[in-house]
């Protein structure tokens, strides 16, 4: 039998198989993406002198937590806050609502304008919303409902 020599073999290889090349590529494109959950809704409380409904008042009042993830720069808003439902014995007009936030995009002190702020790359991050409803008239017992829209874009 025959057999083909080292150099025969190469030759052959080289004529039958040539090399062959690829580019291997990767691609990504990262586009400014937001997320908002509402985490936990906000509990107001009324003041010990009966004119004031809030989240800050202490006991079982709480902030709003909402979760916000971040890629790319974005443009957060909250809009001014209004008052959606409330007890028929109560007259609406008189008073007076702001918000404040703290964590991410901090805003200690309480507004009626609303807050507006950018953010940048984050990871899963808390913003907490307080509201504070004033009206130097009280308020009559019952359920009341207010809340602010939270854009992200």
């Amino acid at each position: 039998m025959r057999g083909c020599t080292p150099i025969a073999v190469l030759a052959l290889t080289a004529l039958a198989c040539p090399a062959l090349a690829l580019d291997v590529t990767f691609t990504g494109n990262v586009l400014n993406t937001c997320s908002i959950a509402l985490a936990t809704p906000g509990v107001m409380a009324l003041s010990s002198d009966g004119k004031i409904l809030a989240t800050n008042n202490g006991g079982i009042a709480v902030p709003a937590t909402v979760n916000v993830l971040s890629i790319g720069v974005n443009s957060l808003s909250l809009a001014p806050p209004t008052l959606d439902d409330f007890p028929d014995e109560y007259t609406p007009g008189g008073e007076t609502m702001e918000l404040s936030t703290s964590g991410l995009l901090s805003n200690p002190i309480f507004t009626s304008l609303g807050i507006d702020g950018i953010i940048g790359l984050l990871p899963l991050t808390n913003l907490l919303v307080d509201l504070k409803i004033t009206n130097p008239d009280g308020f009559a017992q019952g359920l009341y409902t207010a809340k602010s829209v939270l854009t992200c874009s």
